[in-house]
């Protein structure tokens, strides 16, 4: 079945509709010879029953007066006569209790049947025909007529029939496959055309032929139909390259411009960190082909973060371009100068003989960015620090090459600005000293592992403490007690501080609340925050709710801040200080007179206290202007309704000449050193009672 379905689907079209034409005509033609042969033989039967019938009738019309007179003889000479027709087999004339009264036979022996099952009609029985037919006078049956003839000639018409049937269902099949064939030829001209049309067109994809239509019946609507889509076919695909064209010249400029935006800083136009690390990985190659020395410089910008901060991000992206301009004008047509990202850039030198060949460059560079530059009305002075890594001597990758210039230009920063530093493998172990240290800072802050120690602030008048300071120490078990300033800076480079000057806040806080439970004088707890916890946007609403969960008073909270939290943007930090002004929190500003304070910001922040360095504290009685400077910042403080406190205080001579100034508060080992909480309670309680 499925070798001869798939012999259906490897026929043409028209030899699939003229083989479906021939085989529903020969169906039509088999039922009809069925309907007309039955027809036939229906007929032909009934003519040979309706003949022995009528010679039924004659006997019976014959064979009264034999019947009523029991004479035998008369009636077997009637049935005799039937001798005539050979088809005849044998007669019987039946009495009225029908039994035989006269008979006929052809044959001697044959049996005659029983008359049980025949009935008063023609029949057929085991291939005879049978008419019993009654005899009657006056409407009473007097015998019975009998006649059983052959069907011989029954079946040599079905045989004829048959083949007259045969005969004409070949011719009318070989007629209609005939005139299918040839109706379908007529028919599938026009088609052929167009299916060679579309052969044409998918082989060539070319629209230009054209199939001419004849009639306006369906094919020759198709044929227009398919004639008026290769018009549009045709128009389309010129119009389409025409389109193409303008796109690939469209994805051409759309690939250069990815290319650039892939590969260049979209700000200075310079390769970014993408290209300059493909242009290292060959410049390296090149350098061990021809066994030569290149060199990678790191630049970073210094203090741009101020100048970005202060004067926006606009002009920060002005100096930025400027940068880039003035360090491609000073290096080689064959260096590549690069923005590694936010200020910093890269310059990579190829095709180098000695160490010193870079040291001009280098120098250059810084001397060259150290000059003024003019943007938006204001006159920038910026400086970089470069940190230069060699290969093959300080790396044989691309990477490894990047980590010791970065190395070294931080090393360059430690020595102040406009500085550039060659590396040096020693280097390595500063910087994995600050990999663990931001590893275990971490786990520190995770695990709470700080604690805070308290120094307290006396006044210079009546002796009693009027502030405590909170401190923040760091016990590790590898690296020892730690100072904060070895560790502070690095969690505001990681991120870290905000968390920990939330719970610096919230230790403080809470302890200080513990003290006035335990009956110790209420005072303010002082705890240094820094410029990037004021600025954060939540910092007012987390300073509220620390102090809704310790309970602990507004106005036994000092929040000391350094001078640099209100230069970096003073519209923002007066807000956020006013704030915490108008809860009753006294805001302090730490190591005054070592940043850049001005009377305009003094006037403006709504500050209550100034702390005095304690580097100018430490050369009370040494410097005579020294000593001006803390009576100028004394005197400067009161004017502006201030309180003064000076740190650092370690013996009574500064204690007194501190007080002889007008100093409000002190606070020094001159007092007590830093103490841990229980020893502070201890503090208080005792002043208290004394």
């Amino acid at each position: 079945m499925n070798k001869l379905f798939s012999w259906y689907k490897q026929l043409s079209f028209f030899k699939k509709q003229l083989l479906v034409a021939t085989i529903v005509t020969s169906i039509t033609l088999i039922l009809a010879s069925i309907l007309l042969y039955g027809k036939f033989i229906a007929d032909h039967k009934n003519t040979l029953l309706e003949n022995l019938r009528g010679k039924a009738q004659l006997i019976a019309e014959t064979s009264r007066s034999a019947l009523l007179f029991g004479d035998h003889e008369t009636a077997n000479n009637l049935l005799g006569s039937l001798r005539a027709f050979p088809a005849t087999q044998y007669a019987l004339l039946l009495d009225s209790e029908q039994q035989t009264f006269a008979s006929y036979q052809r044959s001697p022996d044959m049996k005659l049947p029983g008359f049980e099952s025949l009935q008063e009609r023609a029949q057929v029985l085991d291939s005879l025909l049978h008419v019993y037919q009654p005899v009657r006078m006056d409407n009473e049956v007097i015998g019975y007529v009998l006649i059983v003839s052959e069907s011989n000639a029954l079946s040599d018409q079905r045989l004829n029939y048959l083949l007259i049937l045969f005969l004409v269902f070949v011719v009318s099949i070989a007629v209609s496959f005939f005139l299918h064939w040839r109706l379908q030829s007529f028919i599938a001209a026009p088609m052929n055309k167009l299916v060679e049309l579309v052969g044409y067109v998918a082989r060539n994809r070319r629209y230009n032929r054209r199939v001419r239509a004849k009639g306006s019946d369906e094919l020759g609507t198709l044929i227009t139909g398919v004639n008026s889509m290769l018009d549009t076919i045709e128009q389309h695909e010129k119009q389409l390259h025409a389109h193409s064209e303008r796109l690939e010249s469209l994805v051409a400029l759309r690939t250069e411009q990815l290319f650039n935006r892939a590969n260049y800083d979209a700000l200075t136009q310079l390769p970014n960190r993408h290209l300059l690390v493909d242009r290292l990985n060959h410049g390296i190659d090149n350098a061990s082909r021809e066994n030569s020395q290149m060199a990678l410089m790191f630049l970073d910008l210094d203090r741009f973060k101020y100048i970005n901060d202060n004067l926006g991000h606009s002009v920060g992206d002005e100096l930025l371009v400027k940068v880039a301009e003035k360090i491609s004008s000073v290096v080689r047509k064959a260096d590549s100068v690069c923005r590694w990202g936010g200020d910093e850039f890269i310059v990579l030198l190829e095709h180098l003989h000695n160490k010193e060949d870079i040291i001009p460059l280098a120098e250059q560079i810084i001397f060259t960015l150290s000059e003024p530059i003019e943007l938006s009305g204001n006159q920038l002075h910026i400086t970089t620090s470069i940190g230069i890594a060699r290969f093959p001597e300080d790396g044989q990758d691309s990477s490894t090459l990047l980590r010791h210039a970065d190395v070294a230009m931080y090393r360059a920063k430690e020595k102040g600005l406009s500085q550039y530093c060659f590396f040096e493998h020693d280097m390595i172990d500063g910087s994995m000293e600050r990999l663990t240290l931001e590893h275990k800072l971490r786990l520190a802050l995770e695990n709470k592992s700080f604690h805070l120690v308290y120094q307290p602030q006396i006044c210079t008048e009546t002796g009693r403490v009027c502030g405590i300071e909170a401190l923040i120490r760091w016990q590790d078990e590898e690296l020892g007690l730690l100072n904060p300033v070895q560790f502070l800076p690095v969690a505001e480079d990681v991120g870290l501080m905000h968390s920990l000057s939330l719970w610096v806040l919230e230790e403080a806080c809470t302890q200080n609340a513990v003290w006035q439970e335990q009956g110790c004088e209420r005072t303010r707890v002082a705890v240094n925050l820094p410029a990037s916890f004021i600025m954060h946007p939540s910092a007012v609403e987390q300073i509220t709710q620390i102090l809704d969960r310790t309970q602990l008073s507004p106005r036994c909270l000092e929040i000391e801040i350094t001078e640099n939290t209100f230069i970096s943007n003073t519209e923002h930090a007066i807000k956020v200080l006013e704030q915490l002004r108008q809860m009753g929190i006294n805001i302090a500003v730490d190591d005054f007179g070592t940043g850049y304070s001005s009377m305009s910001y003094l006037r403006d922040l709504p500050v209550g206290t100034l702390k005095i360095d304690g580097s100018f504290v430490r050369q009370m009685g040494v410097d005579t202007i020294n000593d001006g400077i803390i009576q100028s910042i004394i005197t400067l403080g009161k004017s502006l309704g201030l309180s003064l406190i000076a740190e650092c205080v370690e013996n009574k001579e500064q204690a007194t000449q501190l007080k002889s100034m007008g100093c409000d508060m002190i606070q020094g080992y001159y007092f007590s050193r830093p103490l841990s909480a229980d020893d502070t309670t201890a503090f208080l309680l005792a002043r208290k009672s004394a």
